[in-house]
């Protein structure tokens, strides 16, 4: 029903405007358009049909389209409707009264397709059956009372007998074990099978066969009305929808990382509501908008039940024995032995909260003598976003809060009308909330190794608050009748508020030229540089590095053992909280150093044929210590344009992309 009436809507604004259109009025136009479109798609509809302007499906249908123009006694009307499909809808209205009233109404409804993550290429370093042994092997076996024996010794997880390559929690409440890829289940239970190993990594894909997609509706409205001497006031109306499924991404730890692809519903609306006025005062223009936006979420968040807790001391989650992880464990499939009870509850993840915007931007201009123009303006905006605890956690705050003010003034002038020369500068500033999180882990001890407290406070710190400087520079000359120059220079800087994300000082260098060298060729050749100083990066995320040696985890001091004696990667007594807290190497995908040359020509000997070609190739890297990151990027494409007729355009055009990535580090294998 819902679907049936944008139909509807449609043709009931054809003949409702029709009135407005008669066939004595001044001017007036009209057409209608019927037929019928097919979409086959062979390949990956995420890839040739993610955004759909047709159908989004295979199929066949009827499309319809209808224009509109008229005016009369000072009323004009322009209609546009494109109705490809009951997901794909245009509408586009304007309409001006007596050139002091103009309305502008749109409607646009797209699919968009998401891609689908099989996780089928994450199985790495999963151990072989032939590692591990159970009583019955080749059959599940029930595990009783503990998930596995492990025996006393708090290194026999180094030890790989009796340890099962597949684990599973059955329907009748107990766990089942085997050493090989999980055979049937036994006579009338149902067991969800978990894979487990050292060092191992473990995708599963819950929905293999779903599609995610997102149905795009937009309404918007825009009024403009002259009504005071040189003041035009502005109001308008934007709603936006997102409806669909996408995929959601979740992980356990603690256990062989299973990462789980699920889907989850998607339902937002976004209203924005603004109201501004422009009004022109001799050489002055000024410009005010205020807007304000609400973003609402009424989709239920996805859930899942987390793995249980195995390493690297899974005595934690059955007993209170303390181990390394006791304080530090928020929540995992608990299992109580003694009172065969199971917590397999579903705890909610990827959300999205609400929020609520308000922002005020005012522009301003100043016309001088002598081709000059001064331009400034300030945006300020406020955004509040709703969180919310879930049990194992408590917030300091719940209704977080980023500001952003911004100030930006540029110049422009030309001199004897062979050079042009732009100066621009811009501040920034964003600041957000900290806030305190009180954890509240499954084991309220303070034995675990590090001290940390039963119930942890962490602070969150302002990561995204920071002060930009942006300023540059850039002058264009004419060097002869069909050639020009031009040249740049830009300085970013970003001071971010928590000292340990850095500061990154950004300097950009460009140059151009465009010149046509014969009568029916033009080309242009520009070349980029920036030098970026500390890039966004990952502090201490990788490599750890023994304080007293200087030597990598597991190798050992020939010298003096004492210090450093060798523990093999998941054992020690120091691993969960040394190895992590003692990692040195800073991590980033962004570069230090960006060179990126484009070129382009174009010939066109006649007029009714034309050719183009173009090259872009950027090349980055960031020369790590103990590593490196590098990122070649080569795109050429050959476009070709011929008229045969006045009515007949024809157009050819191909497009490389090769993008190639390498990242060199040195981290040491965990068990996770």
């Amino acid at each position: 029903m819902h679907r049936t009436m944008k139909w509807l809507l449609a043709l009931s604004l054809v003949v409702l405007l029709a009135p407005l259109c008669p066939a004595d009025a001044e001017e007036a136009s009209a057409s209608i358009e019927a037929g019928v479109n097919t979409v086959n798609i062979d390949d990956n509809k995420t890839r040739v049909n993610e955004y759909s302007t047709t159908r989004p499906n295979d199929g066949t249908g009827a499309y319809g389209k209808v224009t509109i123009e008229g005016e009369e006694n000072g009323f004009y009307i322009d209609l546009m409707g494109d109705i490809q499909d009951k997901d794909t809808i245009n509408l586009d209205l304007g309409m001006d009264f007596m050139r002091r009233v103009r309305v502008e109404t749109k409607y646009e409804e797209f699919t968009h397709w998401l891609d689908h993550d099989k996780l089928n290429y994450l199985n790495a370093a999963v151990p072989g059956a032939n590692l591990f042994a159970v009583d019955n092997p080749g059959s599940p076996t029930l595990v009783s009372p503990g998930l596995w024996n492990l025996g006393t010794d708090p290194d026999a997880a180094l030890n790989p007998n009796n340890v099962p390559a597949f684990v599973g929690l059955g329907d009748d409440g107990n766990y089942y074990a085997t050493n090989n890829s999980p055979p049937a289940a036994p006579d009338g239970v149902t067991v969800a099978w978990q894979q487990i190993g050292r060092a191992g990594l473990y995708g599963e894909d819950f929905v293999p066969n779903e599609d995610f997609y997102i149905i795009h509706k937009e309404f918007e409205n825009k009024v403009d009305m002259d009504i005071f001497p040189n003041v035009t006031l502005h109001a308008g109306y934007r709603l936006e929808k997102r409806e669909g499924r996408a995929q959601a991404i979740g992980m356990s730890k603690c256990t062989t990382c299973h990462i789980t692809g699920s889907s989850k519903e998607i339902d937002e609306k976004t209203e924005d509501l603004s109201f501004g006025a422009t009004g022109k005062f001799g050489l002055l223009t000024l410009d005010y908008t205020f807007t304000t936006r609400e973003f609402r979420n009424d989709a239920a968040d996805p859930t899942r039940v987390y793995d249980a807790a195995l390493s690297p001391s899974p005595a934690t989650v059955y007993s209170p024995t303390n181990g390394t992880f006791d304080n530090r464990l928020l929540y995992d499939l608990e299992a109580d032995p003694s009172a065969a009870a199971i917590d397999a509850a579903e705890r909610a993840y990827d959300t999205t909260p609400d929020s609520d915007k308000d922002s005020h931007v005012l522009k301003a201009r100043v016309d001088l003598p002598y081709n000059t123009a001064v331009l400034g303006s300030y945006v300020t905006a406020k955004v509040e976003s709703n969180k919310s605890s879930d049990g194992t956690f408590a917030l300091s705050d719940s209704r977080l809060t980023s500001t952003y003010d911004g100030y930006g003034l540029k110049a422009t002038t030309r001199f004897m009308k062979n050079l042009t020369l732009n100066a621009y500068v811009k501040f920034e500033e964003v600041q957000t909330d900290e806030l305190d999180i009180t954890f509240y882990p499954m084991a309220q001890t303070t034995a675990s190794l590090g001290g940390a407290p039963g119930t942890p406070v962490v602070e969150r710190g302002d990561a995204a608050s920071r002060d930009n400087v942006k300023a540059g520079i850039d002058g264009m000359y004419r060097l002869a009748r069909y050639t020009t120059v031009r040249l740049g220079y830009e300085y970013k800087k970003e001071d971010r508020d928590e000292w340990w994300l850095g500061e990154t000082e950004t300097q950009t260098f460009k140059a151009s030229l465009k010149t046509r060298p014969m009568k029916n060729l033009t080309t242009r050749v520009s070349y980029m540089y920036q030098s970026i100083d500390e890039p966004f990066r990952n502090p201490d995320a990788a490599l750890y590095v023994d304080p007293y040696t200087g030597l990598y985890y597991y190798d050992k001091n020939a010298a003096d053992p004492a210090w450093n004696p060798g523990y093999t990667i998941g054992s020690g007594p120091t691993y969960g909280t040394d190895y992590y807290d003692l990692r040195s190497l800073d991590m980033t995908n962004l570069p230090e150093d960006v060179h990126e040359a484009k070129l382009s020509a174009t010939w066109s000997p006649r007029a009714d044929f034309s050719a183009t070609l173009t090259y872009r190739g950027r090349f980055e890297e960031n020369e790590l210590d103990h590593g490196s990151w590098k990122q070649t990027t080569h795109s050429p494409t050959l476009s070709l344009w011929y008229a045969p007729t006045n009515r007949v355009n024809l157009t050819f055009a191909y497009n490389y992309y090769g993008q190639s990535t390498e990242s060199k580090f040195c981290q040491g294998w965990y068990d996770g």
